[in-house]
């Protein structure tokens, strides 16, 4: 007999209401702006969102149905089919509270469950001990991700919004500007051809803000 693989769909049920990591104190902060200065605050908002979403992307955030990918605090709806599994990952991680759990007509009690709340990793329990998923179809509502921003991810924003911010005043891709005034000014631009240095691969998110995100960061499989 030939076993399905499993499939999942993940459906957003209650979305987060701001998808930016950092406070309006912070990017101004960050800008280098007085504390009071709001003289730039939508294009400070505006570049955040943009950090926001490349650092979801950088870390391989699931999308659900129904609105953008975050690491903040969400409610998701989450069901597997044909699963024939020891432990089931959920989609989404960190601070993972289940709501409720079927499998197939079941409902299942917290009994029949260990979730591990930081890996989002489920285990069936049966008789007290651990056992393996085998179900047509597991139904699993449940919290997940950050009410209050870690410091951790807060640092990583930090420092990418500082280096996107005063990049908008240089190109990155120019190794060197040359100005020579004889009789008559000539200037000579020279550019990186290949990786920028301090940039060994391909990517929004600079490598120094990446080697932060390591503990936010998913495996594809």
């Amino acid at each position: 007999m030939i076993r399905k693989p499993m499939r999942s769909t993940l459906a957003v049920t209650t979305k987060a209401t701001d998808l930016t990591l950092l406070t309006e104190a912070e990017r101004r902060e960050a800008a280098g702006l007085a504390a009071d200065d709001a003289s730039k605050d939508a294009l400070l908002l505006a570049l955040d969102q943009r950090i926001a979403a490349a650092i979801m992307s950088e870390c391989n955030i699931a999308i659900g149905s129904g609105a953008e990918p975050t690491l903040k605090q969400e409610v998701l709806t989450e069901t597997f089919y044909s699963v024939h599994l020891d432990r089931l990952l959920l989609s989404r991680r960190h601070n993972v509270a289940i709501t409720s759990l079927t499998d197939c007509e079941s409902v299942l009690t917290t009994d029949d469950y260990i979730v591990d709340p930081e890996a989002g990793i489920l285990t069936r329990m049966r008789s007290g001990c651990p056992s393996c998923w085998r179900s047509s179809k597991v139904i699993v509502v449940y919290e997940a991700g950050f009410e209050t921003v870690p410091a951790d991810l807060k640092f990583a924003a930090m420092d990418f919004f500082r280096s996107e911010w005063l990049a908008r005043s240089r190109d990155p891709l120019v190794k060197r500007v040359q100005t020579d005034v004889f009789e008559v000014e000539s200037t000579t631009t020279d550019y990186w051809v290949g990786s920028v240095p301090g940039q060994s691969r391909e990517g929004a998110v600079p490598d120094i803000v990446s080697g932060q995100l390591k503990r936010f960061r998913n495996v594809r499989v």
